[in-house]
């Protein structure tokens, strides 16, 4: 029980100290490393500048002083061991005629830093996981913000997922789908109110251009007009025809009623000759005239009645004709409208979806709704210490170290967005 107890103790004392070790590591002056590159110059000699990489080794190799080893030394102490070294060493400088000439190397005349770091590595769910040059004083922040921001969609799957500039274009492509119906759909309630304009500020969050919003707007401005204006000229032309038609309907009652006044004074006309005729005063051939113009004044004001109730009916279609004209525009632009509806309403799902996939790229690692899930970044930085490879998870401000590795994984609460 003892023994457990010490046991436990002891590792509690261990898991405590992670983040101190990793602390202190980077408090601690940096020590040289393999894959590190040294920068070596002697001042007195021109052009005597020249960089080593460290080898698996710890060593470096020059072509004047050989092997030289140098890992594990801080940047003072690479500076003094290669002071200390080199002044021994034969070095020829060429002189301006060509000739060469042995040159004297005085510790102070030796300079060394560290060129180029060891290179950081990012992995796990990030836009283009892999290998960073790094800088002095680099943050986990600045690591992520270089391999492209958190991506949700490599969490999601097991492998690659979609290349983002398809997943913009695919984006920007409904966008323009729902740009060129939102338009329409304005339009259609613009032509059914009779307005000549309507509208045209492009949808709240477009990302497309203004002009390419705008030239979707013109040309929708542009149909209405001529939608407008091919309804009022067909409708211009109808009412014109119901206007001849009532004018001639007044001709033809105003003819109707001259006809049966002619009527009604030939057959007194008739009525007279037919009693001089009885009376003998009047021959046959004056009544048969007589008879001919009574027939002949009939026959023209029932032609004239005939016409009359033709004309009417013309009247009365034309009528019909403007009020069928407008509920059959009316019908093809409501079933035109519902359909455009429907459409928008289609494109705004697809729209929310597209834009959730892109939503994680570029992100912070502070909690993310999607689809009422909750996505958080765990970040972890393994870093070699002591000759260990060690994991302490960190925060987006944590400074990196050369040779680190940074995994990123996003892990799902199941909770309610709402709920954050």
């Amino acid at each position: 029980m003892v023994n457990l107890s010490r046991f436990l103790l002891t590792a509690v004392a261990v898991l405590a100290t992670l983040p101190m070790a990793f602390a202190g590591d980077l408090s601690a002056a940096y020590r040289i490393s393999p894959g590190d590159t040294v920068e070596i110059g002697i001042t007195s000699i021109p052009g005597r500048t020249q960089r080593a990489v460290v080898q698996m080794d710890g060593t470096i190799v020059l072509p004047d002083a050989g092997t030289i080893s140098v890992g594990g030394l801080t940047s003072p102490e690479l500076q003094t061991r290669l002071q200390a070294i080199l002044p021994t060493k034969i070095f020829h400088m060429r002189m301006a005629d060509g000739r060469e000439q042995m040159a004297v190397v005085r510790p102070s005349d030796v300079t060394a830093i560290i060129a180029e770091y060891r290179p950081i590595y990012v992995t796990g769910d990030v836009l283009t996981p892999g290998q960073q040059a790094f800088r002095p004083l680099m943050t986990v922040r600045q690591a992520i913000a270089v391999a492209g921001g958190f991506s949700l969609l490599r969490s999601r799957s097991n492998q690659v997922g979609p290349d983002p500039t398809d997943l913009r274009r695919d984006y920007e492509m409904i966008w323009g789908e729902y740009t060129r119906d939102y338009f329409h759909s304005a339009r259609l309630r613009a032509e059914l109110q009779k307005q000549a304009s309507f509208d045209m500020q492009p949808p709240q969050g477009s990302p497309l251009t203004p002009a390419l919003a705008a030239g979707v707007a013109k040309t929708e401005a542009e149909a209405l007009k001529l939608s407008l204006d091919n309804y009022q000229q067909e409708q211009s032309f109808v009412e014109k025809g119901a206007r001849d038609a009532a004018a001639q309907v007044e001709a033809l009652i105003k003819r109707a009623q001259d006809e049966a006044d002619g009527v009604k004074a030939d057959e007194e006309d008739l009525a007279q000759v037919t009693r001089l005729f009885k009376a003998g005063n009047l021959t046959n051939n004056r009544l048969a005239d007589v008879r001919r113009a009574v027939l002949l004044s009939s026959t023209r004001a029932l032609e004239t009645s005939v016409e009359l109730m033709r004309t009417r009916r013309l009247q009365d279609d034309f009528a019909r004709q403007l009020e069928r004209n407008e509920n059959q525009r009316r019908i093809g632009l409501l079933n035109e409208l519902r359909d455009t509806e429907v459409r928008l309403a289609d494109i705004s799902t697809r729209l929310r979806a597209a834009s959730q996939k892109l939503q994680p790229q570029g992100a912070t690692a502070a909690p993310l709704s999607i689809a009422g899930e909750t996505v958080r970044a765990q970040l972890t930085i393994i870093r070699k210490i002591d000759g260990q490879w060690r994991k302490q998870a960190t925060d987006e401000d944590a400074e990196v170290a050369p040779g680190d590795t940074i995994e990123v994984r996003f892990s799902n609460e199941l909770e309610s967005a709402a709920a954050q």
